[in-house]
């Protein structure tokens, strides 16, 4: 059997992390400014995360335009979703529109500045606590590799943060595309996040559109041809691979599995709970929870 498996939200329970990205950014944004007009940064910053969170689904991880993740999937969405509101106040707001313009002035986008401030809270999270693999997790990702499962790790952080937390945690592994018996195979950098220019057919989630035109996420899902994929955050993780299996006779056997964690949306739960039988099982429990199901199959 193989494992298409995420990384935040199945090997760790990221809410620290989270917290400290939003942190991040929001000091990123103060410090756009001069130190009189700090304030009302900070006064902009609560509305906007406050309309944000009274519409999850207006407001998310913005890629090419397009929500890539909505705004209360996981403890970091709401952060991206912080500046997609951002962006799209800006011909309307001449707070957003000098916030936005200062962030272009240094060169990169406000997707990129994002990323800039979850890297800087994750680092800095790591080096006052170290590397945050759940020990439960581990162990799980232990004994499936013992049970021959072919358990591959595609995720959004870099590759070499990946092998150093695992490393940590005592759980082998090689980078893709080395191979090594009885070893987590890693797959950093995947960027599911990213969508094509062309949206094309969205997934209907009971009524709810989920963008899908994930091409760097789709090559590597066709590469590995996985029996199954789990994943905490539907949008990134499963939005794409039920979307093959809804439309494509070799897809229809993959398993889903959705972790469900106490940061996990009721609004999510209720439309994962409105799918077909089968479309997507639900786990609780983390990554233990789902090789207890995989070993009482």
């Amino acid at each position: 059997m193989k494992l298409l498996s995420d990384f935040d939200g199945v090997w760790t329970y990221p809410s620290e992390e989270g917290l400290a990205h939003g942190t991040a950014l929001d000091a990123a944004l103060e410090g756009l400014v001069a130190d009189g007009e700090r304030a009302a940064v900070r006064a902009w910053i609560a509305r906007a995360r406050a309309a944000v969170r009274a519409e999850p689904t207006r407001w998310g991880w913005a890629s090419a335009g397009r929500i890539s993740a909505f705004a209360d999937e996981d403890p970091f969405t709401e952060h991206g979703a912080l500046l997609h509101h951002l962006g799209e106040r800006r011909a309307e707001d001449p707070l957003a529109e000098r916030l936005a313009a200062a962030i272009e002035a240094r060169g990169v986008t406000l997707d990129a500045f994002g990323g800039q401030c979850h890297v800087e809270g994750v680092k800095a999270v790591e080096a006052r606590r170290g590397p945050g693999i759940v020990g439960e997790a581990a162990a799980a990702g232990r004994a499936l590799l013992a049970r021959g499962v072919d358990v591959v790790v595609v995720s959004n952080s870099g590759t070499e943060k990946l092998a150093r937390w695992f490393a940590h945690a005592g759980v082998p592994a090689a980078v893709h595309p080395e191979r090594a018996g009885r070893s987590l195979r890693l797959r950093g950098s995947a960027r599911k996040f990213v969508l094509a220019p062309d949206p094309g057919e969205p997934l209907d989630l009971a009524g709810l559109a989920v963008d899908v035109a994930r091409p760097d996420y789709e090559r590597v899902l066709r590469e590995e041809k996985p029996d199954a994929v789990v994943g905490d955050v539907f949008s990134l993780d499963l939005a794409l691979p039920l979307a093959l299996k809804r439309r494509e006779p070799a897809w229809r056997g993959v398993r889903l599995f959705w972790l469900v964690h106490p940061y996990t949306s009721a609004r999510m739960r209720e439309r994962i709970a409105r799918l077909p039988a089968g479309e997507v099982e639900a786990v609780e429990g983390g990554l233990s929870g789902l090789e207890a199901r995989l070993g009482a199959a």
